[in-house]
């Protein structure tokens, strides 16, 4: 095999040498001199085979750390489905599968805007916190999870909703479940049973749902809406921050977080703002962009900054800055926008008439989903509109595909018209 020289002459490469593998790489010819010289840029030269102690880089420059690298250990994160990127829960199932990543990804925000008067959306902020604080109850002395409220004191968490602990049929299958894990004569047929094959076929699909089930079986609960978290919740769980100005919220945001990652560097603070702007917390001068803008560009740079650590959701009652700049400043700045539409007045009657029999259906507004954490910002188009719509149960906030309902009333009355006899 031969190749052809500057100079013109020829010089040959054995067959078994491997073109840019190991071994020193060959010199490129310096234009300036015109003899063969050091590479301007040994860090870029080609053909260098990187073994595990060959650097990738100039020796004085760092490796940057993987986001989120550190945070998997704890055990209120999972990989995302959708990037595998560190993700924690919102508190809510549903919430979690509109997002794509089973919840919001590490160093990400999310923005619930929500229209009319209703405050639904405080039932998912108080949800994420307190997901949170049950991640702190799963070891004594375990600090795995701290909440930042801004703009409210402790009040706000007395209304924290408490573990779901299932219908009383749940309750009695997990007592007849935790009876069955007791030494009998019982399970020991059983046992041997499945040693033998007998009926394995069942144990198996049950035993790889399980699997399943419990590989992340502390990443996510469900909680009642009717109840309230007991013990409330310690300054370990959650710390206030009173309404200041834009800057100074930002940096006694910071000053918070600083301190909780130096204590352990693998916890997830959840930081919440709830009612963003809304006039009866925040004072007529927090409404202009000068004051919102800083706030707003403060929080997605303690994102980036603590992408291992923290992760930020803001409500903001969307029918008061309809007209403003403001509502398309936080979508466009944060990673995630949903935005909750109650259903109107006549709407909301129409559903309550056709489910009248059936009151766990009735649903109570549309889930619109202008943005998704990571896959918007890649490019990916999941903007959906009135395709699902929300319910605040007595037992969870949750939400699935909407369609027109039907009056079975008035179909009936239009069939009787139709079906009697004209005569002539």
């Amino acid at each position: 095999m031969t190749r052809c020289d500057e100079g013109g002459g020829m010089s040959f490469r054995k067959r078994s040498e491997v073109i840019g593998g190991g071994g020193a790489p060959p010199t490129p010819r310096n234009p300036l001199i015109g003899g063969r010289g050091p590479p301007t840029n040994p860090a870029r030269t080609p053909g260098i085979a990187r073994g595990p102690g060959i650097a990738r880089g100039p020796a004085n420059l760092p490796t940057p750390s993987r986001p989120g690298a550190t945070s998997i250990t704890n055990p209120s994160v999972r990989p995302s489905l959708a990037t595998s990127q560190p993700t924690v829960s919102t508190g809510s199932s549903d919430v979690d599968k509109l997002l794509r990543h089973q919840g919001i990804p590490l160093g990400s925000s999310l923005a619930v805007l929500e229209s009319g008067t209703t405050d639904f959306s405080s039932v998912l902020l108080r949800a994420f916190i307190a997901q949170g604080i049950i991640h702190n109850r799963l070891e004594s002395k375990a600090v795995n999870c701290h909440g930042i409220v801004v703009g409210f004191n402790h009040h706000w968490a007395r209304d924290l909703p408490g573990l779901y602990k299932g219908s009383k049929k749940d309750q009695q299958r997990q007592q007849v479940l935790a009876n069955a894990n007791k030494v009998s004569v019982t399970n020991a047929n059983m046992k041997i049973a499945w040693r033998y094959g007998i009926n394995q076929s069942k144990t198996e699909a049950k035993s790889e749902t399980d699997d399943n089930n419990s590989a992340y079986e502390h990443y996510r609960h469900t909680f009642d809406l009717t109840e309230k978290l007991l013990p409330a919740p310690t300054p370990a769980d959650i710390s206030y921050i009173p309404l200041a100005s834009s800057i100074q919220l930002v940096k006694q945001i910071k000053q918070i977080i600083e301190r909780k990652v130096a204590e352990n560097p693998n916890i997830v603070i959840r930081v919440v703002v709830p009612s963003l702007l809304n006039p009866s917390i925040y004072p007529p001068s927090w409404c202009q962009l000068t004051s919102v803008t800083p706030f707003i560009h403060g929080l997605r740079e303690i994102t980036r900054n603590y992408a291992n650590n923290v992760v930020v959701m803001v409500s903001l009652p969307l029918d008061l800055y309809q007209e403003t700049p403001i509502p398309q400043l936080i979508s466009s700045l944060a990673d995630g926008a949903i935005r909750l539409e109650p259903f109107a007045h006549d709407m909301a009657q129409l559903i309550e008439r056709v489910h009248k029999s059936e009151p766990q259906r009735v649903t109570h507004g549309l889930v619109h989903i202008d943005k998704v954490p990571v896959l918007s910002e890649r490019g990916e188009m999941l903007v959906q509109r009135s395709e699902y719509a929300f319910k605040n149960g007595r037992k969870r906030f949750e939400i699935e595909p909407w369609g027109i309902p039907v009056d079975e009333e008035e179909v009936d009355d239009k069939d009787k018209q139709t079906t009697k006899d004209i005569e002539f």
